[in-house]
């Protein structure tokens, strides 16, 4: 049985702009069939614990952090219409990897949406990937919430490839003293495909501090969509945060949005943003063109340094593979 979907506010900003600008909130619909739960077959290492048929993940402490991986990956059906949601408590003084492949067939379509709660505890840290490899007509909401306690640190790695339509937030909120997020996300948007991202950090705790590096491409008729705030709450002093984007145009056709935000209801703060949009220029191509690398060649190249750069940041030589191999085809 099919049923018509609608998701009226989808990646909200906390500080409402001019309307006229379409930025606040996106809104879609989708067509999908009954909704099914879906459980991934979770490989566990070491003293990382899965329990609750893989709806929740626990670490504990431990010398050897190459014991604390876990892989889940995600092989979502043709057609099919999926639902899941992911718990992952990093306990005090431990050190936890996870990381999360989304695949399938290569024009499969779809409907997703993934939840995935992260808590770091005191002195804990949690290293979060997540790698979306979609078919053509696919359509995901994917959504992170990261809670860290006092000298805790959450990382997210995120590569957004594939798709036909994808909504990715992550938000956080940066409780504890001197607590740390730290964001590094890619992309390619290309084709017909929108991609929609919004990320929000919340600075509550004394010292906290917020490093968010976005950095891809959008080509064809693609429409992409980023959001990127830094809130800082009173009581925050001595808070640190830096956002920056570079995106690559490789169309005349295609539509980048971006919204930088600082928020401060504190005095003693320390936020910086920046944002690069630009194509290739004449000299670069040029230089590339003489050493008999065409136009189309030297746009991939700079398409897949950009990506690789994100994905080396992985701790997993299979992982990198498939995202150098969804580039390459």
């Amino acid at each position: 049985m099919n049923t018509n979907l609608k998701f009226n506010d989808i990646n909200t900003i906390p500080a409402l702009t001019w309307n006229w600008l379409k930025m606040n909130r996106t809104s879609f619909e989708v067509n999908t069939q009954e909704q099914t739960d879906y459980i991934p077959q979770i490989k566990t290492f070491g003293n990382v614990s899965v329990i609750d048929n893989g709806k929740s993940i626990f670490s504990s402490p431990t010398s050897n952090e190459n014991e604390n991986k876990v892989v889940i990956k995600f092989d979502f059906e043709n057609g099919k219409t999926t639902s899941f949601t992911q718990e992952i408590t990093a306990k005090e003084n431990s050190e936890l990897t996870v990381i999360m492949d989304y695949t399938s067939v290569k024009n499969a379509a779809g409907f997703s949406t993934i939840k995935t709660n992260l808590v770091a505890m005191p002195y804990s840290k949690i290293h979060l990937v997540k790698v979306q490899l979609l078919g053509s007509d696919f359509t995901q909401i994917d959504d992170t919430q990261c809670f860290v306690e006092d000298n805790a640190f959450i990382d997210v790695t995120q590569i957004e490839l594939g798709g036909g339509k994808v909504y990715a937030q992550v938000k956080c909120k940066l409780s504890g003293f001197n607590s740390k997020f730290n964001s590094n996300t890619a992309y390619i948007a290309t084709n017909n495909q929108i991609l929609d991202m919004n990320y929000v950090v919340e600075h509550i705790g004394q010292k906290t501090d917020t490093k968010m590096h976005v950095k891809g491409v959008v080509g064809e008729k693609a429409l992409k969509t980023y959001r990127g705030t830094i809130d800082f709450k009173n009581g925050c002093s001595g808070a640190t945060g830096d956002e920056q984007e570079e995106t690559l145009l490789l169309s005349p056709f295609a539509v980048n949005k971006s919204i930088p935000i600082i928020l401060c209801d504190e005095e003693d703060v320390s936020g910086t943003h920046g944002a690069t949009l630009g194509r290739l220029s004449a000299d670069e191509l040029f230089y590339m063109q003489s050493r008999g690398i065409s136009e189309k060649e030297a746009q991939k190249m700079m398409s897949r340094a950009k990506i690789v750069s994100t994905a080396n940041l992985i701790p997993d030589n299979k992982i990198i593979e498939e995202i150098t191999k969804f580039i390459d085809e």
